[in-house]
């Protein structure tokens, strides 16, 4: 039956990232099952023309104060209308807002706000579940701060909170200590856990014995049509590409540098070297510069800088194969891994051990390589070049990543939710 949801979804576009992707996509396919979803999100990046349409909430943020950025040396935050406008690559934080406030500083900055919007909209009746999708992981303390009297809750789990997190421990055990009650609060008190990756689900489940559910992420279909529509920017048109979307380098300690010591090395084979090129497309940090430039020169490399998504997606479908960058974490599984599913090219993934090596291994989508494995790295690249990598490409089962399903799957957990919160309540 119809339901009427809240989502507390701090990065909702034009969040500049990957992070509000998810919902907004679940959100698209919940509403076209003939569900309401109404997303409360921050105002830090400004809006976007259909908000209102769409039902997006945006609450007050502290982190656009342009005072307090000055104070705390954060410089400005323009509002964005589209992702690509920025790339996501602010200033570091200072440690008072990293190394104080428990369990992030939006604790202060936007929960209060937040939590103000969701009564009031839970007050006037309009929500029978509400869901809260972190990071920041203060944003599940807005489904706590409700209280025994709140509707159904799912709590989902886009990254691990003290599993693999995204950031650096506290460095006081006190501080350590709440941060664990907080996460052992939610979880347990969450009507439904979810979680985007199993290692997250398994980990929450050894822990504390609840029933974790995973619900992928996954690429939405819909896009193809602004995808379509992108225009490419001029491409080697007599090589094969290999083409890499996103930073290369950067959270969980991405490394790129084994891929540049394989490209190097391949530059002194003339026969490879004439048919291939690495095309990076997204921002790139100076030292990434710095690495790809004697490539650049060499023709074997080429950086085209921040685009709009579908035309990143665009040049995806353009490329001989894609390639995947990961870090050693169990649990990682980057967002442009489920591009490259529908991209349908075949994956080269620097991936050992994780859920991203198992997806690609899983669908049969292409090589998965140990991360520092240059050997092994320009031998895939060797096949692209003769075409033998595109030849065997046979992937099965990549559908399971793609919508409706994940928002399909979802639609059960609010079901779920809402059947043992009335246990609960009697």
């Amino acid at each position: 039956m119809p339901r009427r949801l809240l989502v507390v979804s701090y990065n909702h576009p034009p969040f500049p990232g990957p992070g509000g992707n998810r919902w907004l996509a679940m959100a698209r396919y919940l509403r076209d099952a003939g569900h309401t979803v109404t997303i409360l999100a921050s105002d830090a990046f400004g809006g976007l023309p259909d908000d209102d349409l769409l039902g997006v909430v945006r609450v007050s943020d502290l982190k656009a104060s342009r005072p307090l950025r000055r104070l705390f040396r954060r410089g400005e935050l323009a509002p964005l209308t589209r992702p690509e406008q920025d790339a996501g690559l602010e200033l570091p934080p200072t440690p008072l807002l990293t190394k104080v406030i428990v369990p992030d500083a939006y604790v202060v900055s936007w929960l209060p706000a937040a939590v103000v919007a969701v009564r009031r909209l839970v007050a006037r009746g309009h929500v029978d579940c509400i869901v809260t999708s972190g990071p920041p992981e203060s944003v599940h303390l807005a489904g706590l701060l409700l209280g025994e009297r709140r509707p159904a809750w799912i709590a989902d789990f886009r990254d691990g909170w003290s599993f693999e997190p995204l950031r650096e421990p506290f460095p006081l055990a006190a501080q350590r200590r709440l941060d664990a009650v907080f996460e052992r609060t939610v979880v347990r008190k969450a009507d439904v856990v979810a979680t985007v990756t199993e290692p997250i689900s398994d980990d929450l489940r050894r822990r504390y014995g609840v029933d974790a559910v995973t619900v992928p992420n996954a690429y939405d279909h819909g896009f193809d049509v602004e995808v379509e529509a992108a225009e490419l920017p001029p491409l080697p048109a007599d090589r094969r590409l290999i083409v890499h979307t996103g930073t290369l380098s950067g959270l969980r300690g991405r490394d790129p540098r084994p891929l540049v010591e394989a490209l190097r090395r391949l530059a002194g084979e003339p026969a490879v070297a004439s048919g291939i090129a690495f095309v990076q497309v997204g921002p790139i940090s100076p030292a990434d510069d710095a690495l790809l430039g004697p490539l650049r020169e060499q023709g074997l490399a080429h950086t085209l800088g921040v685009v709009p998504r579908a035309t990143a997606i665009a040049i995806q479908r353009r490329a001989a194969a894609l390639l995947l960058i990961t870090s050693a974490d169990v649990s990682q599984s980057t967002a442009k891994l489920y591009e490259y599913l529908a991209a349908g090219r075949p994956i080269i993934a620097l991936a050992e051990g994780n859920e991203a090596a198992r997806i690609v291994q899983e669908t049969h989508s292409g090589l998965t390589i140990p991360t520092a494995d240059v050997d092994a790295i320009a031998a895939a690249i060797r096949r692209v070049a003769s075409g033998e990598l595109a030849r065997e490409y046979a992937p099965r089962g990549v559908e399971r990543f793609a919508y409706p399903g994940p928002a399909e799957a979802m639609a059960e957990l609010v079901e779920t939710a809402i059947e043992r919160r009335l246990a609960r309540i009697g």
